[in-house]
């Protein structure tokens, strides 16, 4: 018999101890593809440093966006430089966006509690809008959730949440960021109806849907969460995790000869050699009385 009924270690929406390192870099994807889509590019590939300027002045104001985009580009390149620039920033006036610097460096360099504080910190600042507050408080419980404080998250992304804003991609992301924290601190009915947002609101991120799925699947709502999974495997099809999931929720659909194999198979060949997915897949597939190939040995070159 197929052993699926343990949770996915790394399909689950959030842990209490930290991020998931597949959802982290399904996160870090879905970031890139925001910078660049307020570029109007199509090519999800990091921008550059004069990329970052631009896509800042559409969501700052214009004369901070100079200013903040070059205190990230310093913590990017050494999270020091960057709290040291922002410190210095913060205290010529640099106000919510020095503490915004501040808290993205400090999360560089993995400080994630003191992260979430610099972020509350500019939040809380007199005088800014109401996106920009959703902004920084969103920042806020991301950082509490990297650093494993979910009760912590879920209060900052409340807060994100706690003032009308306008039905767009980005509010479709604080709830799919609330539920996660909501999962974590046990919150299943309320993870659901923050999901059933995110997967209307951020239509297009396959992330929304694969926790959509995971969170069905976890709540034995197992025809919900084979549509979701399909919904995220049709927007992110070479993605491990997704495909992993997808043969979980199949197998224990009943459907494991074809489709929960292909999935496990798909997942095994698009994850990195030898990360938790290629593993979890591996087994997966044993248990299905189907090993794995193992990868090519490319052939030996031979001299003329």
């Amino acid at each position: 018999m197929l052993i699926v009924a343990a949770a996915l270690t790394l399909a689950q929406l959030s842990q209490p101890t930290g991020h998931d390192p597949e959802v982290e870099a399904i996160l870090r994807r879905r970031d890139e593809r925001r910078r660049a889509e307020a570029l109007g590019k199509t090519d999800p590939s990091p921008p550059a440093q004069t990329d970052d300027r631009a896509a800042l002045a559409a969501v700052v104001p214009p004369a901070i966006a100079d200013r903040l985009a070059g205190c990230l580009a310093t913590a990017n390149l050494k999270a020091q430089d960057g709290i040291t620039e922002a410190e210095a920033w913060a205290r010529t006036g640099g106000g919510a966006y020095a503490a915004q610097c501040h808290g993205y460096a400090l999360g560089k360099a993995g400080r994630w509690t003191e992260a979430a504080g610099l972020f509350e910190s500019g939040a809380v600042t007199a005088g800014l809008d109401a996106a920009t507050q959703a902004r920084l408080w969103s920042q806020a419980g991301n950082a509490a959730l990297a650093g494993g404080d979910a009760a912590r998250a879920l209060r900052d992304l409340d807060q994100a949440l706690s003032a009308p804003l306008p039905r767009t991609l980005s509010t479709g992301e604080i709830h799919l960021d609330r539920a996660r924290a909501r999962v974590a601190t046990g919150d299943l009915k309320g993870a659901r109806a923050d999901l059933d947002e995110a997967v209307v609101l951020a239509n297009a991120d396959p992330l929304a849907w694969l926790l959509s799925a995971t969170l069905a699947r976890r709540m034995d709502d197992l025809p919900l969460a084979r549509t979701h999974i399909e919904q995220a495997a049709q927007r992110a099809h070479n993605d491990a995790a997704i495909a992993l999931e997808q043969g979980v929720i199949y197998a224990l659909s009943g459907d494991r000869d074809a489709a929960a194999r292909a999935a496990f198979t798909r997942a095994h060949e698009l994850a990195a050699k030898d990360s938790d997915v290629a593993k979890q897949a591996a087994d997966y597939l044993t248990q299905l009385g189907d090993a794995p190939a193992p990868p090519a040995t490319p052939p030996r070159e031979t001299g003329r």
